[in-house]
């Protein structure tokens, strides 16, 4: 929220559910998350289609290019695999 009443809220601006469990309006059912589809479909909803394709386009760019960037350091052993997680922060433009 961009909200100067709500800069000391702390259950607004963190997505760790250690936090979020402490909030009066935490969804013991679905933990506050939603699934992709879910925040497609309300993207596509308030911004419209073409820039909620465009915004996914470029998320998958981010992922792409910064696995690029470091292959040449991950593990690779056949008996094991690592796997990686992204946060993307994306703003009321948005721009990711």
């Amino acid at each position: 929220t961009t909200e100067l009443g709500e800069l000391d809220n702390q259950f607004v601006h963190l997505t760790n559910v250690a936090i979020q469990k402490h909030g009066e309006a935490y969804n013991e059912k679905h933990g506050n998350k939603w699934p992709v589809s879910n925040l497609r479909l309300y993207l596509e909803g308030t911004h419209g289609q073409e820039e909620t394709d465009h915004l996914f386009v470029r998320i998958n760019d981010i992922i792409y290019h910064s696995l690029k960037a470091c292959q040449n350091v991950m593990v690779n052993d056949r008996h094991c695999f690592e796997l990686y997680g992204y946060d993307i922060i994306i703003d009321d433009q948005l721009k990711p």
